[in-house]
């Protein structure tokens, strides 16, 4: 594969993965979930989503620790016996606790908020996909960016993301690639590793100074510095999410820049 397509490859089959967690994700609450009885129900659907979760992180960071390897040797690395680093483990205090938040603690808000019971099904599971989606390919956000920090010839990363991401989203890739010594103190575009729920962007490793910019993310520096000039800290970010949200959202989704 040629090394520039190489990262939006390796995104688009994230997303595929995170694309099949929701399915199984969605079959389980409505197969299990008894709406009449929440609190009844909610342990067996628990039980039936961890191993589901766990399996997908499992999965993401097994394709990000050999995507790694394969980005080493398009950049003309030798086989120097580096091994990609794992993800932190996925506590099992913190899946629960994710799994409630999002499955009855939501559902009954919507309840109280005055939703019909079906309506409150579908807002909680809307959440829970967004959370476990997260969970899971934060297994091969982690496994890539502690790679990168392992890795004595990688330079830094890229954030790549699709071609219609949210206005912090496209701040981030606005940065092109994020060098590990770059002085970066004043640069309101940090949090680079930061991701949140339905979120489909990933890091992308560097090993050299010189990386290109990657998708739409060179196109995003110019529109960052145009709409930022002469502002700084969260004055610029403000000023870029407006403008993203007023206009340049719009027209990375047209045809002509998508």
């Amino acid at each position: 594969m040629a090394r520039r397509e190489a990262p939006q490859a390796y995104r688009r089959i994230q997303a595929l993965m995170a694309a099949r967690l929701a399915q199984q994700v969605l079959q389980v609450w409505r197969e299990l979930m008894n709406p009449a009885k929440i609190d009844a129900s909610w342990p067996a659907v628990r039980a039936a989503l961890a191993p589901i979760v766990q399996q997908a992180r499992e999965q993401s960071a097994a394709l990000a620790q050999s995507s790694y390897l394969a980005a080493r040797g398009d950049a003309g690395l030798p086989d120097d016996g580096f091994r990609p680093e794992g993800p932190l483990p996925l506590l099992v205090d913190r899946l629960e606790a994710a799994l409630d938040v999002t499955g009855p603690v939501e559902f009954k808000r919507a309840i109280a908020a005055g939703k019909a019971p079906q309506q409150a099904m579908d807002a909680a599971a809307v959440r829970m996909v967004g959370s476990t989606q997260y969970l899971a390919l934060e297994g091969g956000r982690q496994a890539m960016q502690r790679s990168i920090a392992a890795d004595p010839q990688a330079t830094g990363w890229s954030r790549v993301t699709d071609a219609d991401p949210c206005a912090w989203c496209a701040m981030l890739a606005s940065r092109g690639p994020v060098y590990k010594s770059a002085q970066t103190a004043g640069d309101p575009r940090q949090g680079g590793n930061r991701y949140h729920d339905h979120c489909a962007c990933q890091a992308w490793p560097a090993f050299t100074h010189d990386e290109p910019f990657i998708g739409i993310a060179e196109n995003l520096y110019d529109d960052w510095l145009r709409e930022t000039r002469g502002r700084g800290g969260k004055h610029a970010v403000n000023a870029f999410r407006r403008w993203w949200e007023s206009e340049g959202r719009a027209a990375y989704a047209a045809p002509a820049r998508s």
